[in-house]
């Protein structure tokens, strides 16, 4: 497939995904964004008490 099919596919499948996609109710919208937050964060609380571990175990 060339470079100018891959192109034109793909501004295809953009349209596709607006025309079906709906703008989220604000409650979705807020609750959504606190699960992304809280999830970040607990990821990152993790991954600080990781490495903090492993930098007392090497010293």
């Amino acid at each position: 497939m060339s470079l100018s099919q891959r192109i034109k596919n793909l501004r295809e499948d953009w349209k596709r995904i607006i025309s079906v996609a709906k703008k989220p109710e604000k409650d979705t919208l807020n609750q959504s964004i606190k699960l992304t937050l809280l999830v970040m964060a607990i990821v990152g609380i993790i991954a600080y008490i990781i490495q903090l571990t492993v930098a007392l175990l090497l010293h």
